[in-house]
């Protein structure tokens, strides 16, 4: 079953292994007409294949170009934008710059074990910072709710339970 969805644009964010891209991904096929855009892709396009080549600049670059496009496609009238692989930066600053759209922020976080096995297994994105991932998790877990945000606990959902919670949270 598809579902009709509360808001225009829901960022889906989180450190490296809490689960974005699966529950981006299942969010994409349960609703309608949705479109999903992974910034990861969007950076694709002038960085090289280790990213060896990020700067400050060009991530600044980037979220620009995201911006714009979530814009566009509100404005030709789309509806359940998804959106994922922010930075923390660059989520902080959603609630000033889509403050007359209507979207929501899901933070998905996990324990810390539960956490360092999902980065140590196999997994798409190749990210094998565990340290790193930690340090992201467990300051998002103590950071202040921004406007508009949920943080949900996904150390143990099945992605489809996390993606019932999502639609019934809006």
């Amino acid at each position: 079953m598809k579902y009709d969805f509360m808001v225009n644009i829901l960022f889906i964010y989180g450190a490296p292994g809490t689960g974005k891209t699966t529950i981006s991904n299942l969010l994409n096929k349960k609703l309608k007409n949705s479109v999903l855009i992974d910034l990861g892709h969007l950076r694709e396009f002038h960085l090289n294949a280790k990213w060896s080549n990020t700067t400050k600049k060009e991530e600044k670059m980037s979220f620009e170009n995201l911006c714009f496009i979530i814009k566009n496609y509100v404005k030709n009238r789309y509806k359940n934008i998804i959106v994922n692989d922010l930075l923390e930066e660059m989520i902080i600053q959603v609630p000033k710059i889509f403050k007359n759209y209507n979207y929501k922020i899901i933070s998905l976080i996990v324990d810390d074990k539960e956490l360092e096995r999902r980065i140590n297994n196999p997994r798409d994105s190749g990210y094998k910072n565990v340290e790193k991932a930690v340090k992201w998790n467990n300051y998002l877990k103590k950071r202040q709710l921004l406007e508009n945000e949920t943080k949900i606990e996904n150390s143990h959902n099945n992605p489809e339970e996390t993606v019932k919670k999502i639609i019934r949270k809006n």
